[in-house]
């Protein structure tokens, strides 16, 4: 039953901030504009027939159509609209669960229950986990709904899309409670989330680097130091792969038309094509690795803020 109160009490001021209708409102509109399109062999039509043109490329009926449309859902759709503007509306929305939780006369009638802090603080950060949770699983079944019946496509592994947002999503949300429990400001959570975002990526950046031209890698105490680096942190740029493997949706450049690469210098071609061997590589990634090494950073920022929660006055 505490548990379930502090749901219904986080859920009652994320639907007041309009933001969790904003983002249901979100993935509505994108599911419908993916039932807009429909493929009948060659031939493509988009808003419900009102433009048609002619397109083998994404034939649904051909394996590599198949894969070409679920890596347009996967790396166009799900990781820009769920995995960058969502999430940075869902750390917006949840970002003042606890500093509100934590306001005089809130903090004083939920500590007079029979609740410990740590309890009490675990069950808070659940209910932040529950709200996008919800979110993702609406989006990625809609998807998943107008790719099978729209367009003939049924891949269940898409549905793994579910679980890989929710990481996504708590890699952030760990830093923005530890941020919240020792500010008391939402607003200071949601900058240093944000900066942390980038500072996550900045490793494995510079890692992809050095394996993109192997002559920096003969700087090895350097090419070793981002190695050990980019271990650390939770490992968000994987996120997109792991989706693709588990839909089967190929790399990123699969996605676009071979005639769009048509015009390419031969310089370009040879970019393109190391760009494809190291998603190549991304996607035969160990994910329990990834995930694992990603969640042991998240356990112990975690148990931080806990930590700060329990110790302070209140």
């Amino acid at each position: 039953m505490q548990f379930w109160a502090l749901i219904v009490d986080s859920f009652r001021e994320s639907r007041d901030r309009k933001i969790f209708w904003v983002i249901l409102v979100m993935s509505g509109v994108i599911a419908l504009a993916m039932a807009s399109v429909r493929f009948d062999g060659d031939r493509v039509s988009f808003l419900f027939g009102l433009w048609e043109r002619s397109s083998d490329y994404y034939n649904p009926l051909t394996g590599a159509g198949r894969s070409a449309l679920v890596g347009g859902v996967v790396y166009l759709l799900l990781m820009f609209a769920l995995g960058w503007v969502g999430i940075i509306l869902t750390i917006i929305a949840t970002a003042g669960f606890f500093p509100t939780m934590m306001e005089r006369g809130t903090i004083d009638v939920l500590l007079s229950k029979p609740i410990s802090r740590p309890r009490l603080f675990f069950y808070k950060y659940l209910s932040g986990m529950l709200f996008v949770l919800i979110q993702a699983t609406v989006f990625v079944v809609l998807t998943f709904l107008v790719m099978g019946f729209r367009w003939g496509i049924w891949v269940p592994g898409y549905l793994m899309c579910i679980p890989l947002l929710v990481l996504l999503f708590s890699y952030l949300y760990c830093v923005s409670v530890l941020v919240a429990v020792r500010t008391r400001s939402a607003v200071a959570a949601i900058l240093v989330s944000l900066a942390v975002w980038f500072l996550y990526a900045c490793p494995n950046t510079a890692l992809g680097v050095f394996q993109a031209y192997p002559d920096l890698q003969k700087h090895q105490r350097w090419y070793q130091a981002v190695r050990v680096l980019a271990w650390i942190p939770p490992k968000t740029g994987d996120i997109p792969y792991l989706a693709a493997r588990w839909s089967q949706a190929g790399t990123s450049l699969d996605v676009f038309p071979e005639e769009l690469m048509e015009g390419a210098s031969m310089t370009d071609r040879e970019q393109l094509d190391r760009a494809r061997d190291l998603e190549e590589q991304e996607l035969k990634k160990n994910p329990w690795v990834s995930i694992g090494s990603s969640l042991l950073f998240e356990v112990v920022i975690v148990f931080w803020g806990m930590w700060v929660f329990t110790r302070q006055d209140h």
